[in-house]
């Protein structure tokens, strides 16, 4: 008796062969077969890569980056820094400004202070502010923006400026934007004669330490705190890596 042999398809589904194993076997059938299904299988993967395609296009819209002299726009930047909020952000810059209380504790009055600060900037001039905002948008979306201070004193022997904060929005983190945004900043200050540009993050943010070697920044200090009215501050010792 002639066995009967089923196969798996590329469907998930048992295809069976009785028609070319059941009786005489015929070469002819079983090439005709065989073309089949290479024909099943390389459409089903062309499917499959122009869907990945599609889905990786959909996943990279263009960003569009520019300096922002919008006042009206100072809330909308306020929440989204509020949104990616976390007490590894706190920096000795954020205890010496209006931002936190201590290391990993925000004022509670947070929110008010950040958007007057940044509507202050934003009605500014950005072609000869101290500080200006740059802004990433994506289809007429808020996908992040950078804060950045220039030094006007003009003092020390290379001029520069300080990258006060980045943010990214959730939605496009991934995506390359914090790189572009921070590339994009470079290029501007550059293009403005600025030699050198500084940054500080909290000792506990390794994912921002990471990003910003990655680009070229390197340690230059190590900031230390000691309170003097017997506050004892949440102790992060943890030594600065290249």
């Amino acid at each position: 008796m002639a066995r009967r042999r089923r196969e798996r398809s590329a469907l998930g589904g048992r295809h069976e062969l009785a028609q070319l194993i059941d009786g005489p076997f015929h070469v002819g059938a079983l090439f005709i077969y065989l073309s089949d299904r290479f024909h099943l299988y390389r459409f089903i993967l062309m499917t499959q890569h122009g869907a990945m395609t599609n889905a990786h296009d959909k996943k990279t819209p263009a960003f569009e980056l520019s300096w922002c002299n919008d006042p009206s726009q100072a809330e909308a930047f306020a929440a989204l820094f509020l949104q990616q909020l976390s007490p590894s952000y706190i920096s000795h810059a954020e205890l010496q400004e209006q931002r936190a209380i201590a290391m990993g504790e925000w004022r509670p009055d947070l929110p008010a202070i950040f958007e007057t600060q940044l509507r202050e900037t934003l009605a500014l001039d950005p072609a000869t502010a101290p500080a200006r905002v740059a802004v990433a948008r994506t289809v007429g979306a808020l996908a992040g923006f950078a804060l950045v201070s220039i030094d006007e004193a003009r003092r020390a022997a290379r001029s520069f400026a300080t990258l006060d904060d980045l943010v990214v929005d959730a939605r496009f983190q991934g995506m390359g934007l914090g790189g572009q945004l921070f590339d994009w900043v470079c290029a501007e200050l550059q293009r403005l004669g600025i030699q050198s540009l500084f940054l500080e993050s909290g000792i506990g943010n390794a994912r921002a330490h990471d990003f910003f070697h990655a680009r070229g920044c390197t340690t230059v200090s190590v900031t230390m705190l000691k309170e003097l009215d017997g506050t004892v501050s949440q102790a992060l010792d943890r030594r600065a890596t290249p």
